[in-house]
């Protein structure tokens, strides 16, 4: 392996699930998806699992996982998300690392994270341990063996942290070109300068820590990674893989890595169809004899280092001055708002550094009372979360490090001590210092953690940090108009997301009513037991019964009586209070001012503003459809009238003429949903408006039809020898062209194109004559062309 080629993806996602819940809320800037995790997955992390190569006809003549041939970051707090969100895409993931170890000589492309993307140097040494242990904890669950490589956030380094790396058995890291201040061949007295980015990045270089440990350092080219992540790189995978192979040195007869770092999400949601680049990249350099493909742990097998570096301290790949992004006003911003203060940065991280140097010592010492090792139970808590508090984790976790017995207020408190150190550490993630104003979800999200922490803290310790957190953000500036200092932002956008049992109940109830799990019991962080005998029907909108909350994170647990009454979404009332008489529910049940019973009977009481964002959505989402079942029915009382106006040539009113068109809309939907067995009235009705300069809700027919070719085609792989599910993709497609209609085949596509196997069967079959596997064969590659894709 003379000569070698690495890339590597940061793939990280910050944590953004309110910490009370466990579950990520509504986010309207990431429209149209619920939130950012969900379209960074859509527009990267899937994508990247099935990337497309495209042959000159602009047909698919390739699919790869891209996760298999790179090197990537396996970050956890993005990871815990795809698992329980998306897990085709995790597993998929998973499986590339798998198949990565059969390329790399048992090597595996993906490598660990700091836990949750805390700026090391900036942390405890306390702190800095648990990172290392948790981000080990969490990849060893998933990938089922240990890393070799550790990547620290935002390549924020210091030695400190890497000698705790080594310790955890860590071999390697990878740092930016400008952080490397010194080399020198290993076994040579005097150093070279290579500070301002000179370092050769051709090879692998041994940093020694102060406790006579040692760890390889991998420094990146900066000019190309810079290429990719800001230039034009990824508009062409030629180019691309141009690039990289261009940069070994000519003449050198020693071995040389090119290797660049990114973020991750750069190949398909910073730059669309970036993951098409980089899959065309891959195979260009994997057809080459005299180039091979790696990841880091196969190359530093192959090829330790010869050479040493010393490393530049407190230096980081995305701040020119260092680590002064997460502390201080260093003028480092997005670039959306140039003009924007960073003053803010300061007075957050000194509130947080206060939260977590006032919870540590207390914390420590509360938990050595409980259990046999601190240090221990703590790094193993990180168990706990991967296994979602279950009964059986928390019970095995008690067994190990409780081992004299435990009773439950110990428990209680031992959970809840636990928490306090798993927000603390939540609640340093970088990116609430990276962006521009402490308005930002990043800045609101570990301002989020900190009152999580803070709350606990006053329920178990019997401290109240609150008030002093809150004082230092009052001299935190904020550029966001309607805010004057970071107070009023904890104010506004902090505490309405704090939410305790009895809110908890509330909410349980309102889902309840309309049959849907309630996001606090979907998480996992709860154990939710609902009894409803007080249940009205749909029309009347209330519900009254008891519920049973346990947090299965702390152990806290209450039973509520509980109340919701829904007549629209601006008139909401929900109850709550302690357990009472069957009698008082039945009371509240019959009578005729439910909202009014509910108000005077209950000693809790919400109400329409009192829902958050993510309660409106989900509601809204329910009752969407009867607004168009509604239009609907009043056009099938008016029909008759309106077809009349239409056979005479009187013009039909504006009213009328919205409600026809939302009728033949509804009869082109119904069609698609059939599966198009008449194409020929899908194209009259079409017709039709279109003469009429009617135009259909597009997004509901290409919801529909995409989802009805999804569905056919996963017809067409379990039943191989079937024709009709691939001549029903081609009828639909048709249908759709007449719009034309933006289809999601993504699925379909990857479906179709591992099909391909079966039809140069079924070929052969049909070229012995036959007459099923002929049809099957013109079926195929009629729907193959409908869906971009090449089957020879």
């Amino acid at each position: 392996m003379k000569r070698a080629v690495c890339i590597h993806g940061h793939f990280y996602q910050p944590p953004r699930e309110n910490p009370w819940l466990g579950e990520v809320g509504v986010q309207r800037s990431a429209a149209p998806y619920h939130d950012w995790n969900e379209r960074v997955t859509a527009e990267c992390y899937a994508p990247n699992t099935a990337a497309r190569i495209l042959d000159p006809d602009g047909l698919i003549e390739d699919i790869v996982n891209t996760y298999s041939r790179i090197s990537f970051t396996a970050a956890p707090t993005l990871f815990a998300w795809l698992a329980r969100h998306r897990p085709e895409v995790y597993g998929a993931i998973l499986d590339a690392d798998r198949e990565s170890r059969d390329r790399y000589g048992g090597y595996g492309s993906a490598i660990a994270c700091c836990y949750n993307h805390v700026i090391m140097p900036l942390a405890t040494p306390r702190d800095k341990r648990a990172q290392i242990a948790w981000g080990i904890r969490d990849f060893v669950s998933r990938f089922g063996r240990e890393p070799e490589g550790m990547w620290l956030s935002e390549t924020a380094v210091d030695l400190e942290s890497l000698d705790l790396m080594a310790a955890a058995g860590i071999r390697y890291t990878i740092l930016a070109p400008h952080q490397a201040a010194g080399v020198r061949a290993i076994g040579e007295e005097g150093w070279t300068d290579v500070s301002g980015g000179r370092v050769e990045t051709k090879m692998p270089y041994l940093c020694r820590l102060p406790s006579g440990r040692s760890i390889a350092v991998f420094f990146y080219d900066g000019a190309i990674a810079r290429d990719v992540a800001f230039g034009d790189l990824l508009f062409d995978g030629r180019r691309f893989a141009g690039r990289l192979i261009g940069a070994f040195s000519r003449g050198r007869d020693r071995p040389e890595l090119v290797h660049i770092a990114t973020d991750g999400e750069t190949y398909g949601h910073h730059r669309e169809f970036g993951e098409m680049a980089l899959a065309y990249c891959l195979r260009a350099i994997e057809a080459r004899r005299d180039i091979r493909l790696t990841v880091y742990g196969e190359y530093l097998a192959a090829h330790p280092p010869t050479h040493e570096a010393l490393v530049r301290e407190e230096t980081s790949w995305s701040c020119a001055h260092g680590i002064e992004r997460w502390r201080g006003e260093c003028g480092c911003h997005s670039g959306t708002h140039p003009g924007w203060s960073q003053a803010w940065r300061c007075p957050l991280r000194e509130a947080i550094a206060m939260v977590r140097d006032a919870l540590a010592p207390r914390s420590e010492e509360a938990i050595a009372a409980l259990v046999r090792d601190p240090a221990e139970a703590r790094d193993a808590a990180a168990g706990l979360v991967l296994g979602r508090w279950s009964d059986e984790s928390v019970a095995a976790f008690f067994s190990r490090h409780a081992p004299g017995g435990i009773d439950a207020e110990g428990r209680w408190r031992a959970l809840s001590l636990l928490e306090i150190e798993r927000q603390a550490m939540l609640m340093q993630a970088s990116c609430g210092w990276f962006f521009d104003d402490i308005t930002e979800p990043g800045s609101v999200q570990v301002m989020r953690h900190a009152k999580r922490a803070m709350d606990l803290a006053r329920q178990v310790l019997g401290i109240d940090l609150e008030p002093a957190f809150i004082e230092i953000l009052r001299r935190a500036p904020v550029n966001e108009p309607g805010y004057a200092t970071g107070a009023d932002v904890y104010d506004a956008l902090v505490l309405p997301a704090a939410v305790d049992l009895p809110r908890i109940a509330g909410g349980i109830a309102l889902y309840a009513l309309f049959g849907l799990e309630h996001p606090a019991a979907a998480s996992g962080l709860y154990d939710v037991a609902g009894d409803w005998p007080y249940r009205l029907n749909a029309k009347e909108r209330r519900i009254l019964g008891t519920v049973r909350v346990r947090s299965r994170a702390t152990g806290e647990e209450a039973l509520f009586d509980a109340a919701a009454v829904f007549d629209g979404l601006d008139r909401v009332v929900l109850g709550v209070r302690e357990p009472g008489s069957g009698e008082a529910l039945e009371a509240v049940r019959e009578s005729t001012d439910p909202a009014g019973a509910v108000s005077g009977t209950f000693s809790r009481v919400y109400t329409a503003p009192d829902l958050s964002e993510e309660e409106r959505w989900a509601i809204a989402r329910e009752i969407a459809p009867g607004i168009g079942d509604a239009v609907s029915r009043v056009y099938l009382e008016a029909a008759a009238l309106i077809g009349v106006l239409d056979d005479l040539g009187i013009p039909v009113p504006g009213a009328a003429a919205r409600l026809l068109a939302h009728a033949r809309a509804e009869r082109l939907l119904a069609m698609i949903n059939e599966g198009c067995p008449d194409s020929g009235r899908f194209f009259a009705l079409a017709g039709e408006m279109q003469a009429g300069s009617i135009e259909p809700e597009l997004a509901a027919l290409v919801e529909a039809a995409s989802r009805r070719i999804t569905r056919a085609l996963r017809a067409a792989a379990a039943r191989p020898d079937d024709p009709a599910p691939l001549e029903e993709v081609s009828r639909i497609v048709g249908c759709a062209k007449v719009f034309p209609l933006p289809l999601a085949l993504w699925e379909s596509q990857n479906i179709c194109v591992g099909m391909r196997g079966h039809y140069a069967e079924m070929r052969e079959r049909a070229g012995r004559g036959d007459r099923g596997a002929k049809r099957w064969t013109e079926a195929f590659g009629r729907a193959a062309a409908c869906l971009g894709v090449r089957v020879t």
